[in-house]
């Protein structure tokens, strides 16, 4: 006879078993789907994290392209843009604007929108208004082959270059015209000393035109001067400038005892206050001594009436530049020509009585900036007018 423990036995295996079995399942199914989904949390986060580093990785390489770029979808809206190209259109941020709406009518929205309408890649010079300037861009669209068709732009800023084209093309006009005219009258004396034999014969007439076509030979001569001076300290890195120690008192006392003839013919009086003697500065001294030739000539030459009285000073700050300063009590200078006095040929005095080549003090504010300083004019007409030069700490010993 079968024992009931036994069945009791068979029955709880029959039904227990299988019961353990699932719990067992259910507990390792869950424990699985734990990790599981721990796992998918971490493969989110690491996606999150590689999205992060590739959009910064993004910025960084945008930034360090050192231009405006930008990238635009066909209809004008920003998919992609760097600080540059946001400064440069006026906003905290382009990403999602849609440009052909938002910009007004300009340069930059007409390059835009022939952007949006062709496949092919476009270049084009655009002016951008900046404040109270106007600059000059060298813009290049590019179209990617990507599905939403987006379009590549970068901006070249062309201002500086554009400038210095604008300024060569006026000096060559400047220059051809201010050699064209002490030309015209030696080529006229001499056509009339060639072809005319009674002025040619009489001595008076004939030392009066050669005294006229050398008075003109040497302003060609100077002028010549004036323009290769120029070129040279306007580019300092072409080894023209030099750099040693000098004594700028010594160097004064020169410029003035060269000018004393001409300060004597007016009755002028040049002074000189320099402290510390001796003073010693580092630099070019050919045009330190151009400089300060120019400056004390220019005094002289625009107020030639008696009892001018000139002074060249230097001294040392408390912060350690150098300021130097020549002052003049004469006619002075009109506000409205301040501003374009050390430009090349530019002259105040439109009489014409004020001789010279117009290009003394852009030689004097190209040197004055080629070894690192500055200048700046101030005058009241009639009582003062000053040129005051600073220069870096570091330039005096």
């Amino acid at each position: 006879m079968v024992s009931w423990d036994i069945v009791l036995g068979l029955m709880v295996m029959t039904f227990a078993l299988p019961f353990i079995y699932l719990r067992s399942l259910m507990r390792s199914t869950r424990e699985r789907a734990r990790n599981e989904h721990h796992e998918l949390q971490q493969m989110r986060s690491m996606l999150v994290e590689l999205q992060e580093h590739v959009r910064h990785d993004q910025e960084l390489f945008l930034e360090a392209l050192g231009v405006p770029f930008l990238l635009m979808r066909p209809s004008g809206r920003v998919v992609m843009a760097n600080r540059k190209a946001s400064e440069l259109l006026g906003m905290d941020s382009l990403a999602n604007t849609n440009l052909l709406k938002f910009l007004p009518d300009s340069d930059m929205r007409r390059f835009l929108q022939q952007v949006s309408q062709t496949c092919e890649q476009v270049r084009a010079m655009v002016q951008v208004p900046q404040g109270d300037e106007t600059r000059i861009y060298r813009a290049k669209a590019t179209p990617l082959a990507t599905r939403e068709r987006h379009i590549g732009i970068v901006f070249l800023d062309m201002t500086e270059e554009h400038r210095t084209q604008v300024i060569r093309r006026d000096f060559v006009a400047n220059a051809s015209h201010e050699l064209r005219t002490p030309l015209t009258l030696i080529l006229g004396y001499l056509e009339t000393l060639m072809d005319d034999p009674e002025t040619a014969d009489n001595a008076e007439m004939r030392q009066r035109s050669l005294g006229i076509m050398k008075r003109h030979a040497d302003r060609m001569a100077r002028l010549v001067a004036d323009m290769l001076t120029l070129s040279r300290v306007e580019a300092p890195d072409s080894g023209y400038l030099k750099h040693e120690d000098f004594e700028l008192t010594q160097l004064a006392e020169d410029v003035r005892l060269r000018l004393e003839p001409m300060a004597t013919a007016q009755d002028a009086t040049v002074k000189i206050e320099i402290s510390p003697v001796p003073f010693i500065l580092n630099g070019d001294s050919f045009y330190w001594s151009q400089v300060l030739f120019n400056l004390l000539e220019n005094a002289l030459k625009n107020n030639p009436e008696p009892g001018l009285q000139v002074q060249l000073s230097a001294s040392v700050q408390a912060d350690g530049t150098v300021s130097i300063c020549v002052e003049d009590n004469g006619v002075g200078i009109s506000q409205e020509a301040l501003p374009f006095i050390f430009n090349r040929f530019y002259r105040a005095d439109k009489s014409g009585r004020i001789k010279g080549t117009g290009l003394g003090l852009a030689i004097v504010k190209h040197a004055v900036e080629a070894h690192g300083g500055s200048i700046r004019a101030e005058s009241e007409p009639g009582r003062r007018t000053a040129f005051i030069i600073t220069l870096p700490p570091g330039v005096c010993s």
